[in-house]
């Protein structure tokens, strides 16, 4: 059984203060000083899944991310994400921490309810989804907006916000017909995210819903 992994990288870079800016998959937009991109990889011959932003609104902030597996195979899914601002001054540019000296974070990032309840912190950096992605399927949203209140000082003005979300699959052994399913999607997620996935069918209603339970290894 040959297991698969691959990457996508969402990078949104999101500058500072009165305005909001979001922006649809592999497009740059720019409100005066602000810009946003959205870049995602991640192709094979059995897995495939895209960063989603079904909705954005720069008037309001909205900013809507989720993740979609348009290939033919099930996978299990992880995400991270990173932020910092960064700012240049005398051709130099260097970085700011999203979190001041008091702790107040200078970009609030509004999660969806569904974010604390489909995910599982893994402590290592990494959001687990509780579910198989199945072919055709979505995540829920994890994030409806990016915004900047807390941006008073001047060395957040005129600087640039970045969060990058990253995101890596494992292929689900799922079929009716693969032999020892169980121990090959945990030999594999242990292998390849340092976890082991255990899925467990849960019915609901006229469906079955293959959730997952993340262990330690």
């Amino acid at each position: 059984m040959k297991w698969l992994i691959k990457k996508i990288k969402m990078k949104a870079i999101l500058p500072a203060a009165a305005f909001l800016a979001a922006a649809a998959i592999g497009t740059t937009f720019a409100w005066q000083t602000w810009d946003l991109s959205v870049t995602n990889e991640l192709k094979s011959h059995t897995t495939e899944v895209e960063v989603e932003e079904p909705e954005f609104d720069p008037s309001t902030g909205t900013k809507q991310v989720q993740f979609t597996n348009t290939g033919n195979s099930s996978v299990f899914l992880r995400v991270s994400y990173t932020e910092y601002w960064e700012k240049e001054e005398n051709n130099t540019s260097y970085l700011i921490s999203n979190t001041a000296a008091d702790g107040t974070e200078m970009a609030t990032k509004h999660w969806t309810d569904d974010w604390a309840s489909e995910w599982t912190n893994g402590n290592d950096g990494w959001y687990y989804y509780n579910k198989v992605l199945e072919p055709g399927t979505s995540t829920n949203l994890i994030l409806e907006e990016v915004t900047f209140e807390n941006v008073t000082t001047e060395e957040y003005l005129n600087a640039h916000y970045r969060l990058y979300f990253k995101a890596e699959v494992v292929q689900c052994s799922d079929g009716s017909n693969t032999l020892n399913s169980e121990e090959v999607n945990k030999d594999a997620t242990n292998s390849l995210f340092g976890k082991i996935a255990q899925v467990v069918e849960i019915s609901d209603g006229d469906k079955i819903v293959k959730t997952v339970v993340w262990d330690e290894k």
